[in-house]
């Protein structure tokens, strides 16, 4: 839950950012207007150019803060108060400014301007600022309803007032039909987020016992190939047949076939699960470990102590204790003799055969990588 919360608001904070950008600087060129038309720059020189300063100052700070790279839910809930923040202080100062043009005759017909740039960043800040209805109605409130109340006080200036009220009407209706659409959409994010993670999941897990499938064991044994032929760093590959599997199927069923399969991939999952392991199922009753930065003579080592506790613990399924073993096959990276990570499974493959044809419940290793040992000695 805290995963989806945190992929929520990292799309609300992206789409807050990018929505705020352009939108800071129509403060100060509707300031503008409404200045230069009401003469404010030739009557109050000092408080109109300080509101330009502001107004740019604030739009700048939009941008210049930027969205987190990556971040907790805390530190993106903060993000976001911040950045609202910027926001709401610039529809304060707007605010503050319309209530001066209501009080002030001297802007004449600039306070009909005023107006209408008003009710303009009200209807924007209830179409692009939805993501957050309590920040946006407070935006709204900032920047009309002091000076609404003024205008109201104000005869002549009356029936504007109304017609505003009016129209806010319709700005809050906006307001609540574009949040409830923004939440939809999020909404919808998040289940194809989910779908693309599950379709990804699945094609890298094995549905059954969960190990890591033959996908991603090719992919993990690929790329540690190659980062083994490049670093000179050890490689090591286990693959494992579980001994007359058939039987325990043709005689318990698949259901109890299945249930060992579990068993026994839950049993190789806690005993390589350290730094660089990787056990996967790669076929019916095959599995195989990739054990990265481990030789052969470690490699033999836990293979044959993962041989020895499967032997020695029976499975217990339905009251059933069954007895299971396993062939396992090692095999070690060698520059001059694998040139890529298929022929490293080859060898591992063929220590399979041999240890079965020895007689099963067994651990070999690369026949000619021990060739080659004999040979040394």
């Amino acid at each position: 839950m805290n995963l989806v919360q945190i992929r929520r608001l990292t799309q609300e904070m992206a789409d807050t950012y990018q929505r705020a950008l352009t939108g800071g600087f129509f403060y100060a060129a509707a300031w503008l207007v409404v200045g230069l038309h009401g003469g404010a720059f030739d009557f109050a020189p000092l408080a109109s150019w300080g509101l330009v300063v502001a107004f740019l100052g604030l739009a700048t700070q939009r941008f210049v803060h930027k969205p987190l790279a990556d971040g907790t839910k805390a530190t993106l809930v903060r993000w976001l108060r911040l950045h609202w923040g910027i926001v709401l202080l610039t529809t304060t100062l707007w605010g503050g400014l319309f209530c001066w043009v209501a009080l002030d005759a001297r802007f004449g017909d600039a306070r009909v301007t005023a107006l209408l740039f008003t009710l303009g960043l009200c209807t924007a800040i209830a179409h692009a600022f939805s993501m957050r209805r309590g920040f946006a109605f407070a935006g709204i409130g900032l920047l009309c309803l002091a000076g609404l109340a003024l205008m109201l006080l104000d005869p002549a200036q009356r029936a504007n007032a109304l017609m505003c009220a009016v129209y806010l009407v319709y700005v809050v209706i906006s307001l609540l039909r574009s949040y409830n659409e923004y939440q939809q959409r999020l909404d919808l994010d998040q289940e194809l987020r989910t779908q693309r993670d599950l379709f990804s999941r699945q094609s890298r897990i094995d549905p059954l016992t969960e190990l890591a499938n033959r996908r991603q064991f090719s992919d993990v044994l690929a790329k540690a190939t190659v980062r083994a032929r490049i670093g000179g760093e050890p490689l090591a590959l286990l693959l494992l047949d579980v001994d007359h599997f058939k039987q325990a199927n043709d005689n318990h069923g698949h259901t109890v076939g299945d249930a060992c399969l579990v068993a026994i991939a839950g049993r190789l999952h806690a005993a390589f699960n350290g730094e660089g392991d990787l056990a996967a199922r790669v076929g019916g009753e095959e599995f195989a470990v990739v054990l990265e930065g481990q030789d052969l003579a470690m490699a033999m080592q836990r293979a044959e102590r993962f041989r020895a506790s499967l032997a020695e613990h029976p499975i217990v399924v339905d009251g059933l204790a069954l007895r299971m073993t396993a062939s396992i096959g090692v095999a070690e990276f060698d520059h001059a003799r694998h040139a890529g990570h298929d022929a490293l499974y080859h060898d591992a493959d063929s220590a399979v055969y041999r240890a079965k044809a020895a007689g099963r419940n067994r651990v070999c290793r690369d026949e000619a990588r021990a060739a080659l040992a004999t040979s040394g000695a």
